[in-house]
């Protein structure tokens, strides 16, 4: 709350985090900040995700990528297949990057965090063999409605260097229930890959 709104709505516009992407041609819906008649309360409450925000998992996931390497990320696009007609790996002639949404520094710091989330607090053993960092979520959304789950992180692991974000809606937990779902996926995709 001490950063004002305006400092509070440039970061969250810098991030990435009330943009629309569009993933091989489909567009994702926007996010939203706006803290104009927010209390220094309210304002508070905007910078941990409550108040009156909303993301787009997609961005989320862009945000995850950035942290991952040093400020930039992958644009997200679908993959159908990594190899060519002629079998040719196409992967690297596919990717393009965001303009910087973190300074280096502060993405390397978030990422240090965010791994000793899951040392810490979610616990480590639910991803073995790999390094995880991770931020839980419990979205409100209404009083009558069980808060939707999230769970989004990255792989510290240059041999799959994922990003990630998981959402159940109405699912609860954060940690418990979205974070579960990330430890089945991340393990399925590590076996694949």
């Amino acid at each position: 709350a001490e950063l004002g709104a305006d400092t509070m709505t440039q970061s969250v516009q810098k991030a990435g985090l009330t943009s629309s992407y569009t993933v091989s041609g489909l567009s994702t819906a926007a996010g939203r900040y706006d803290v104009s008649t927010a209390s220094y309360y309210q304002l508070g409450r905007s910078g941990v995700g409550q108040y009156t925000d909303s993301v787009n998992p997609c961005a989320v996931m862009v945000y995850m990528g950035a942290i991952a390497n040093g400020g930039r990320a992958a644009v997200p696009q679908l993959i159908l297949s990594t190899r060519g007609a002629l079998g040719i790996n196409i992967s690297p002639y596919l990717r393009r990057s965001t303009g910087r949404l973190l300074d280096r520094d502060t993405a390397d710091t978030i990422a240090q965090m965010m791994v000793r989330n899951v040392t810490d607090y979610y616990g480590s053993s639910r991803f073995p063999a790999v390094t995880v960092g991770a931020k839980s979520g419990t979205a409100e959304v209404g009083s009558d409605q069980s808060p939707h789950a999230w769970f989004a992180g990255v792989l510290k692991n240059e041999a799959a260097p994922y990003a990630f974000v998981v959402l159940v809606e109405n699912g609860g937990s954060g940690a418990d229930v979205a974070g579960t779902v990330a430890s089945k996926v991340l393990k399925a995709a590590l076996e694949l890959g």
